[in-house]
């Protein structure tokens, strides 16, 4: 047996189209496929990995992603040439986005900490 990679991510969201708006428009992926079977939810195009988003309107999301986020850690991180970061932040400013934390240096890069609407917590990295 050979695993080969990561397939997909998939994230809770409370609004489906507000968490496409800002998967799409803030982070600039792209809609691979829609679903509307069972659970509505999509697919995002992030690069070597898909991103699903599911919509789980009555699921209470923040206090046990701040739990587990701030005790445990748990995010996701996405890798950015080092060319773009400074414009990534700024354009991040631009639309209001809450940066909670950095721009930072870690180990051999810097990286910047943020909530997407619906708390769930996420880091974009470059590399030195």
């Amino acid at each position: 047996m050979q695993i080969e990679g990561i397939h997909h991510i998939a994230l809770n969201v409370k609004d489906l189209d507000r968490a496409e708006a800002f998967y799409t428009q803030v982070l600039g992926f792209k809609v691979a496929q829609r679903f509307s079977g069972g659970l509505r939810h999509l697919m995002l195009d992030a690069g070597n990995f898909a991103i699903a988003l599911f919509e789980t309107p009555d699921l209470d999301l923040k206090q046990p992603l701040e739990t587990l986020s701030e005790s445990g850690y748990m995010h996701l991180a996405f890798k950015m040439d080092k060319r773009h970061f400074s414009s990534l932040v700024e354009n991040l400013e631009a639309k209001n986005i809450s940066i909670d934390e950095g721009p930072v240096r870690r180990g051999n890069g810097r990286s910047i900490y943020f909530n997407d609407p619906d708390y769930n917590h996420l880091e974009i990295r470059c590399d030195d």
